[in-house]
């Protein structure tokens, strides 16, 4: 997942409607409420693409669910599951054609660094 991806609206209007199934006083006048802004102001914000700081952490609060947690650390794992590869190779074993059967060899045999 690419942070540049991610609409953090749809991600908290999606938590919101989790909430307000488990809890049916929770409607979106509640939800403005708790977070001190006008009820008009809940629909724009489940579309919004970005959003300030310390509001998403008021949000998280109100709705039990940490997004700076969960975006961030969602996206950093997807980073670390990343394999980088670097190979030295030479112009004859590349019109060759070698290359994809060593690739193979050294990902299977477990080897992590070239």
């Amino acid at each position: 997942m690419n942070l540049k991806d991610i609409y953090i609206g749809n991600l908290i209007k999606e938590k919101f409607e989790q909430k307000k199934a488990k809890d049916k006083n929770f409607t979106k006048a509640e939800f403005a409420r708790r977070l001190g802004i006008q009820r008009s102001t809940i629909y724009p914000l489940f579309h919004q693409k970005s959003i300030d700081t310390e509001l998403l952490i008021h949000i998280s609060e109100v709705l039990e669910y940490n997004f700076i947690e969960k975006v961030y650390m969602t996206n950093q794992k997807a980073k670390e599951n990343r394999i980088r590869i670097g190979i030295e190779v030479s112009e004859e074993q590349l019109q060759k054609s070698d290359l994809l059967k060593e690739l193979v060899n050294m990902i299977e045999s477990g080897c992590r660094y070239f």
